[in-house]
């Protein structure tokens, strides 16, 4: 049975999305059988990097009990992939308490069901957070990254979810951190109960990964960035 693995953030824009993308590449390439999830069923900035958002039928169509849950699965880079619709009207439509029954069709298939999950503290972003095994909270050194990540462990201490560990992305040169105001991670973990599995190295290279529509593994492979998603395919993955 597949492990639940979701990635969340309260803060938008932390490079969540990308380091779903990635890690959920990484662990397929390393012989795990893979499901990546867009469950950012407003924005389906997943499915978009993707190129998915057109397909059909998608998680808006199961969350809206309609379609096929096996003709919803689609091939990327080696993995598998359940996308999130592109339009308003499915996004009404779909209703997120049927996540969890969505999810239980697939966990017999796969050895990771890795879910990119939307940013906030609502019943969008909570829903896959209660049925996950475990949780990554993705921030940056930014201290608004940072007073999010401590809510959103309160969030989890508070329903009694498992938060894995923290992944502090887009990590800078500790001479820019005076001009800055960024936290270093001995602050950082000062401010967290949650233990930092890693940091991934800031580089332009990745919003450029992103315009190509290419994961940074196969963007630059050999960069810094991508050295540090193995890292975390490996910790997670085994």
């Amino acid at each position: 049975m597949a492990i639940v693995l979701s990635l969340a953030s309260v803060k938008g824009g932390v490079g969540k999305t990308t380091i779903a993308e990635n890690l959920a590449i990484a662990l397929g390439r390393m012989g795990r059988r893979v499901l990546l999830i867009d469950a950012d069923i407003a924005t389906s900035a997943l499915s978009a990097l993707l190129g998915l958002t057109e397909r059909n039928p998608n998680l808006h169509d199961l969350l809206a009990g309609r379609g096929d849950p096996n003709r919803a699965i689609y091939d990327a880079y080696g993995i598998q992939v359940l996308p999130s619709g592109g339009t308003l009207g499915g996004f009404v439509r779909a209703d997120p308490v049927r996540l969890a029954r969505v999810i239980d069709v697939y966990k017999n298939n796969y050895d990771f069901l890795i879910i990119d999950t939307p940013p906030g503290i609502t019943k969008y972003s909570l829903a896959p957070l209660k049925i996950s095994d475990s949780i990554l909270s993705v921030t940056t050194q930014d201290p608004s990254a940072i007073e999010a990540a401590v809510k959103l462990e309160e969030a989890c201490a508070a329903m009694q979810l498992k938060l894995t560990g923290v992944v502090v992305n887009r990590v800078r040169k500790p001479s820019f951190f005076k001009k800055l105001k960024l936290y270093s991670r001995a602050q950082i973990q000062s401010r967290l109960r949650t233990p930092i599995l890693l940091g991934i190295p800031e580089d332009p290279m990745v919003m450029e990964a992103a315009t190509m529509r290419r994961p940074m593994l196969f963007y630059k492979p050999k960069s810094a960035v991508s050295k540090a998603i193995w890292e975390l395919a490996r910790k997670i993955g085994g």
